[in-house]
C-alpha cells in the first residue's frame, strides 16, 4: 500500500522560549479598554524585544504563526489597569512606577494622557517564568513582571529578578513573593495580570 504524500507547509513549528533576565523593551502598541468582566479599564500593552541576541524576538514569534487569524504572543503583552479612587494601593504602585520608569528611560518625555504617544517608547523590563494549564499539561511562559528603566538593563544594574510562579501540580506550590514598593504579599496582585476577558491581538 503506498503511503500518504505530505505538505510541506503543514510541518510543525518550533518555538523559541525567551530565557528569564532583564531586557530593554519597545512598546509597539497601547490602547485603553474596558474590563468586560468588571467595572474599570486597562491599557493593553504590545512590546517587543529591543535591544540585544534577542531583539525582534516576539514579532519573529508572530511571523512563524501560520494561522490566517494569529495575534500578537500573549507573553509579548502585558496589561496595566488604569487606577481610581478607592482602588487598592498596589494599583497605584504599579501604575507610578511604569510611568517613572518610562520617563527615566525615554529623556524628555511625559505622559500626557493619551496611550498611543507611549508607542515606541523603550523601558526596562524583568521577566519570570510563569506556568499555566490546559488540558492537564502545564506550560511555561516568560513573562513580563515588573519594568524598570532601560539603562539600568544595559549596565547590568537591573537588581533581582521577580521569582517564578509555578503551578501546585507540578511539584511546590505556587511561589508567593513580598512586592517591593508595597509590602503586600501575593501572587498575583502585580501590573502585568490579566484582566479578566481581556483579549490579546496584533496591535494597534
Amino acid at each position: 500500500m503506498a503511503l500518504p504524500s505530505y505538505n510541506k507547509a503543514d510541518r510543525r513549528q518550533n518555538f523559541e522560549q525567551l530565557p528569564k533576565g532583564a531586557y530593554v523593551i519597545q512598546i509597539i502598541g497601547a490602547r485603553e479598554e474596558a474590563n468586560k468582566n468588571s467595572d474599570g479599564t486597562h491599557v493593553t500593552i504590545a512590546f517587543d524585544i529591543a535591544e540585544g541576541d534577542y531583539k525582534g524576538f516576539y514579532k519573529q514569534q508572530f511571523d512563524k504563526n501560520s494561522n490566517e487569524d494569529k495575534k500578537w504572543p500573549n507573553d509579548g503583552t502585558f496589561y496595566l489597569t488604569v487606577p481610581v479612587d478607592g482602588c487598592k494601593p498596589y494599583i497605584w504602585t504599579n501604575w507610578n512606577s511604569f510611568f517613572a520608569d518610562l520617563e527615566d528611560s525615554n529623556g524628555g518625555f511625559m505622559f500626557s494622557g493619551d496611550v498611543k504617544t507611549l508607542k515606541g517608547k523603550l523601558i526596562g523590563g524583568k521577566f519570570h517564568i510563569e506556568q499555566s494549564e490546559y488540558n492537564g499539561n502545564v506550560y511555561d511562559h516568560t513573562k513580563l513582571r515588573w519594568t524598570c528603566v532601560a539603562d539600568d538593563v544595559r549596565q547590568g544594574k537591573a537588581g533581582k529578578l521577580p521569582q517564578d510562579k509555578l503551578i501546585e501540580s507540578r511539584g511546590g506550590a505556587i511561589r508567593r513573593e513580598t512586592d517591593p514598593f508595597t509590602g503586600a504579599t501575593s501572587s498575583t496582585d502585580d501590573f502585568v495580570s490579566v484582566p479578566e476577558g481581556a483579549e490579546e491581538q496584533i496591535p494597534f
